[in-house]
C-alpha cells in the first residue's frame, strides 16, 4: 500500500468517515482553520453536501472521494486516486470505523471481518502509504500529523462488543508506538479516545441488540444515546489535543477517569464491570 512515483506537495487534510459524526465535526474544525480537505466516506451524496457547505462557509478547497474502506483493494485505490489528482496529504485523520453489539455468535463472520478490515487494516494501510509524504513535508518545515480515532473502549476488554474493543486497543497501541517512533521525523501522532458519543455509531443495525429482547430493554438501549457526549464537543477536544501534539486525547473528566481506572483494578474486576455496564438486560 504505497504511493508510486513522485509524491505531490503535502497540502490537504484527509478525513475518513467524514460524512457524519466525529468525522464531520473534525472536517468543520479543520476547514475553519483554513485547511484544504479530502473527505472520504461511502455516502457520496452526504460527502457532496458537506463539501458544498464547507466551501461556502470557509472558502477552502474540499475534494471528495467516495470509498468503502472495508474492500480489500480500497486503500490502494484511494492512494492511487490521490496520486492521479496530484493531492498530497499533510494530515491524516483515520476516523472511519464501526462496531457491533451482542455475543460473538450473534453476528456472521463477514461483519467481524469488515470491522477488522476497516478499524485496523485500512487505518494501518493509509498510515503506511501516506507517511513518506508527511516525513518529506516535515523535512521542508511543514507540520504533518496523524490522528487515529480510537475510543475509551481501547483501555479494557468489552464483553458483548469484544471485536470492536479489541480493534480499538490495536489503534491505541499502534498510535502510541508511532508517537514515539516519529517524533524525530517531525510527524505528530495522536490517539483520540472519545467515550460514548452521540453519533450514528449507536444507530447502526449491528449495534442494536438482536434476538429476544423486551421493549423496555430496547428503549433503555436507545435512551442511553441522549446521555452521551455531544459529537461537536468531543471533536473540539480531540482537535485541540492533536494540535498540541498530545499522544492520547480523552474528552471528558468521567471518560478520563474510567479509562485510567483499569490500570489500578485487577483484570478480573475490570472485565466484570465492563460486562455489567454493556448489558441491556
Amino acid at each position: 500500500m504505497t504511493l508510486l512515483g513522485e509524491q505531490p506537495a503535502a497540502t490537504h487534510v484527509l478525513i475518513t468517515g467524514a460524512s457524519a459524526g466525529l468525522g464531520l465535526e473534525l472536517a468543520r474544525l479543520f476547514a475553519a482553520d483554513g485547511c484544504a480537505l479530502v473527505l472520504v466516506a461511502r455516502n457520496e451524496s452526504k460527502l457532496a453536501a458537506l463539501a458544498g457547505i464547507l466551501r461556502k462557509d470557509f472558502e477552502v478547497d474540499v475534494r471528495i472521494i467516495p470509498a468503502d474502506l472495508t474492500r480489500p483493494d480500497a486503500v490502494q485505490d484511494l492512494l492511487n486516486a490521490l496520486q492521479e489528482a496530484s493531492i498530497g496529504i499533510r494530515v491524516l485523520i483515520n476516523n472511519a470505523g464501526f462496531g457491533s453489539y451482542g455475543r460473538i455468535q450473534d453476528h456472521e463472520w463477514d461483519l467481524y471481518r469488515r470491522m477488522i478490515d476497516l478499524n485496523i487494516t485500512a487505518l494501518t494501510g493509509l498510515t503506511r502509504g501516506l507517511l513518506p509524504g508527511m516525513i518529506a513535508c516535515a523535512n521542508k518545515g511543514g507540520t504533518p500529523g496523524i490522528m487515529n480515532v480510537a475510543s475509551t473502549a481501547a483501555f479494557q476488554p468489552g464483553p458483548l462488543m469484544g471485536v470492536y474493543f479489541a480493534t480499538k486497543s490495536y489503534v491505541l497501541s499502534f498510535s502510541e508506538a508511532l508517537h514515539e517512533e516519529l517524533k524525530d521525523a517531525g510527524v505528530t501522532v495522536s490517539a483520540f479516545c472519545p467515550g460514548p458519543t452521540r453519533t450514528e455509531f449507536f444507530r447502526q443495525d449491528s449495534m442494536i441488540p438482536s434476538g429476544e429482547i423486551s421493549e423496555e430493554h430496547l428503549a433503555e438501549h436507545r435512551r442511553r444515546d441522549a446521555r452521551r457526549m455531544d459529537a461537536g464537543a468531543a471533536a473540539s477536544v480531540g482537535y485541540q489535543g492533536f494540535l498540541r501534539g498530545d499522544a492520547i486525547v480523552i474528552p471528558g473528566l468521567k471518560n478520563r477517569f474510567l479509562a485510567q481506572a483499569g490500570r489500578f483494578l485487577p483484570r478480573a474486576v475490570v472485565r466484570k464491570l465492563a460486562f455489567r455496564m454493556l448489558k441491556t438486560d
